[in-house]
């Protein structure tokens, strides 16, 4: 991926950005076999942030998140849940923002079609 200028004004044209995309592992997979897209616009580097858009379709599946990263988010449309080992079930839906802490593990369910912008924050050595 070309690197995106932080050095000017730009409008950037996500759909012809390349997206990869994946599906949840049949051992994580609670539900259905949801599509999974992310297209980055700015790569997640050690030390650095990183943005993007990621969408999913409807399913349910367990994961983990990095241990060196912290997720905000804004939901662009659709719904989606998330439920941590230790933390009670959130919704999310467009126009909702919320954040996924570094280590996070517990279910992400996809209710409706979601598509959310990302920010991804590296977390501060301790």
């Amino acid at each position: 991926m070309k690197p995106i200028s932080l050095d000017r004004l730009l409008k950037i044209e996500t759909a012809r950005m390349p997206a990869t995309v994946s599906y949840p592992a049949d051992d994580m997979r609670i539900n259905g076999t949801p599509r999974r897209a992310s297209t980055p616009v700015i790569d997640f580097q050690a030390g650095s942030a990183g943005v993007g858009f990621w969408e999913a379709e409807f399913g349910a599946w367990k994961f983990a998140y990095p241990l060196d990263r912290s997720e905000v988010f804004h939901v662009l449309k659709g719904t989606f849940s998330l439920e941590g080992e230790n933390a009670p079930r959130q919704e999310f839906t467009a126009g909702d923002t919320g954040v996924i802490p570094a280590g996070f593990v517990g279910t992400l369910s996809v209710l409706e079609a979601v598509r959310k912008m990302y920010v991804l924050l590296p977390r501060a050595a301790r």
